[in-house]
């Protein structure tokens, strides 16, 4: 395909894609959208029930136990303050758009990829895809095919600058509801004020050993907090304070030591608390079959090979913890995702289809 209908074949594909809503707990008009699209080019696609949703996850080629497993989330975060969120905007070189990093840009590379190789040449392959449901929130769209597919290896598209993310950081989420004491808001002495005491418990956390920990390619652990809420508009000590902290987690720091930390911290405080999700992080070897083949397709592709770390959960973990070597890898920068400046250049989107056609090729070679 020349360079310039290339060119316009992606740029069309992920306006389309953009002017589709997807987000999370809304991804079946993409779903059908999607499957259509794939139908009518004589690929294998099967719906993937996932327990507890709405939506299916899509299997391209599916195979019980691929060598090879590619995912790309559907899904994308709610609108919130993006001004127009579903209409593709190009303005020099970049289109914006809720999705298109994250990762509606990958989800179109991948579509124009698999059109160029063609369905005869995948199915002769050892590669799914699998383009899945409720990544922005639950992961449960992987969760529900990582207990049935084990392949030998994963790439999740994500935006990554075109870094092979070798690396990928855990993440513990909490509630905690704070406990102080009400008081007239002129005699503090008299009470105990729940806010005060969520900010001390904010920094006790913030300081442990396993969040001040520092990892090569990630960088350092971090308590971020999500929500707080207390307190009232009246001059009253406020007694009680909720708040919900997402907490990354390193490679290298085992879930005991980590918990430990977090529990022993929580001890000293009047605080009701739960773990919302535990997702372990993990880090695969530079020398993996996945890390060099996709090292291979880059090289061959004129792009340089870079070793990154990727700071929050991804749908891969749910494949590592089932057996997998995984990776994260795709175009953009992560820093724009979820923001109302979310975007993604047209150049990236050629070289990431580049890539992608190059890496099924080398696969089933």
């Amino acid at each position: 395909m020349a360079m310039e209908n290339l060119e316009s074949y992606l740029r069309a594909t992920l306006v389309r894609l953009i002017e589709i809503p997807s987000p999370n707990g809304e991804e079946g008009s993409l779903i059908a959208f999607l499957e259509d699209w794939l139908r009518v080019r004589g690929f294998p696609v099967a719906r993937f029930p996932v327990p507890g949703y709405p939506w299916p996850n899509l299997l391209i080629h599916p195979q019980p136990r691929p060598q090879l497993l590619i995912t790309v989330h559907v899904d994308t975060v709610p609108p919130l303050a993006h001004p127009r969120p579903y209409v593709a905007i190009e303005r020099e070189g970049r289109i914006y758009g809720l999705g298109s990093v994250d990762v509606k840009g990958g989800l179109a590379a991948m579509m124009v990829a698999l059109d160029i190789v063609g369905a005869d040449r995948l199915m002769r392959s050892p590669i799914s895809i699998a383009l899945t449901v409720d990544e922005e929130q639950m992961g449960r769209g992987a969760e529900a095919l990582a207990r049935a597919c084990w392949p030998e290896a994963v790439i999740a598209i994500e935006p990554t600058d075109f870094t092979i993310s070798v690396a990928e950081a855990g993440t513990v989420e909490l509630a905690l509801e704070i406990r102080g004491r009400s008081a007239h808001g002129s005699v503090v002495e008299r009470g105990r004020n729940a806010i005060q005491g969520a900010m001390e418990l904010l920094r006790e956390l913030e300081s442990l050993p396993s969040i001040q920990a520092h990892h090569p390619l990630i960088g350092r652990g971090a308590v971020t907090p999500l929500f707080i809420r207390g307190g009232e508009r009246s001059l009253v000590i406020p007694d009680h304070c909720e708040l919900h902290l997402d907490i990354r987690w390193l490679p290298g720091i085992s879930q005991e030591t980590l918990m430990g930390e977090i529990e022993a911290t929580l001890s000293r405080h009047e605080v009701i608390w739960r773990v919302i999700d535990l997702s372990a992080p993990f880090e695969t070897p530079v020398e993996a079959p996945i890390v060099q083949l996709l090292g291979a397709a880059l090289t061959e592709t004129g792009l340089p090979i870079r070793l990154s770390g990727m700071p929050s959960w991804t749908d891969a973990e749910p494949f590592v913890r089932s057996g997998a070597q995984a990776v994260v890898f795709g175009p953009g920068s992560l820093t724009v995702a979820h923001t109302p400046e979310e975007h993604i250049s047209i150049s990236e989107l050629l070289r990431i289809t580049q890539v992608l056609v190059t890496l099924i090729q080398k696969a089933v070679a």
